[in-house]
């Protein structure tokens, strides 16, 4: 209760075949609260930069995560996680289900994630030529890491996304894997991450769907307790 955390995500995607070769980029500036030892809140300002452009900035987004007990109460220590994102073109709702395991020095994460989109617009078209009006996808991510030492943790993250426009039959979908490093010093931490399409449909190249995914993607965040 009381803490004050800044954090940075700064996320490099590239591979996808909209970007013709170009890396694309999202910044996210994260100020996150805790209200109480269970509650936390959390804005974010948003931007992003398609490949080859500029960065632009896209919206704000609000977020709360609530434990449903205390730390180490239950084995996988469940939360249960809401952000909220109004672009002016797009409401989007984002639920997880977030769920962490200690054993010794390795931790464990599970994350059950749900994505709802509501568009405010009819400027994108979907291939059957209808309007494209609302979506959801799932996605589940998951990782896991050994302690090396109180400041060094190496680890293996993955995840699974699935896609569903206009709450309609599933038309794209990725698997993820990647390693992942996270450095502490005091109060400030970075963790760096990097996941390569392993699998995807439909095929675009070769095995992976390149028209709706990404190739590869690389992300660091930058913690600071204030």
């Amino acid at each position: 209760e009381g803490n004050l955390e800044l954090e940075t995500w700064l996320t490099s995607r590239s591979g996808k075949a909209e970007d013709a070769g170009a890396t694309a980029w999202d910044w996210r500036e994260e100020f996150e609260y805790a209200v109480t030892n269970r509650l936390t809140m959390a804005t974010y300002l948003n931007f992003s930069q398609s490949g080859g452009e500029a960065m632009v900035f896209e919206a704000p987004s609000l977020e709360f995560v609530y434990a449903l007990g205390e730390p180490g109460r239950h084995s996988l220590n469940p939360a249960l996680y809401l952000e909220t994102t109004e672009s002016g073109e797009e409401l989007e709702l984002e639920p997880k289900l977030l769920l962490g395991h200690r054993h010794g020095r390795l931790v464990s994460a599970l994350n059950l994630i749900g994505e709802f989109e509501f568009r405010h617009n009819d400027d994108e078209l979907l291939e059957d030529g209808s309007v494209m009006r609302r979506a959801w996808a799932w996605e589940i991510a998951g990782g896991t890491a050994y302690e090396i030492g109180p400041r060094v943790s190496l680890g293996l993250e993955g995840r699974y996304a699935a896609e569903y426009p206009n709450f309609g039959p599933k038309t794209a979908s990725a698997l993820f894997l990647g390693p992942s490093i996270n450095l502490q010093a005091g109060k400030a931490q970075l963790a760096l991450g990097l996941q390569r399409q392993m699998h995807g449909s439909p095929k675009t190249s070769g095995s992976l769907n390149r028209e709706d995914f990404e190739r590869t993607s690389v992300r660091a965040i930058i913690g600071v307790q204030l």
